[in-house]
């Protein structure tokens, strides 16, 4: 089994708005969340971006948010570019990866951004 060697810290019943610092610590560059999915309540794993203009493959998310934020500051969720998926032509071929994902604030379970890995206790 694999382990980080990030240095863990756990946060207690945090807010929305603390989950939302904690995303945001990756800057432009890449950071990982772990969240289960509303419907279904899988775990989810994901590698996401903040600050993403213009990606080659991703067409622009729907709707009138921003990247990494909310439409209000009460919103719990957040979209982030999901560096997993893979975008494929209409043959087949691999063109890229990319696709803008809402993430649940509120059901994050673990964040890994700016070197340190939060683990999420509710």
């Amino acid at each position: 089994m694999k382990t980080s060697r990030l240095p863990v810290v756990y946060e207690f019943n945090p807010n929305v708005d603390r989950i939302r610092t904690l995303l945001r610590k990756a800057g432009k560059k890449f950071g990982s969340v772990h969240f289960t999915k509303r419907k279904t309540g899988e775990l989810r794993k994901m590698c996401y971006r903040l600050s993403v203009t213009n990606p080659s493959c991703a067409l622009a998310p729907k709707g009138t948010r921003k990247h990494g934020s909310g439409t209000k500051k009460t919103s719990k969720l957040m979209t982030v570019l999901d560096a997993n998926k893979v975008v494929r032509d209409r043959d087949g071929n691999k063109i890229g990866r990319g696709a803008w994902r809402n993430v649940p604030l509120d059901n994050v379970v673990e964040v890994s951004a700016g070197g340190v890995r939060y683990k999420i206790v509710k």
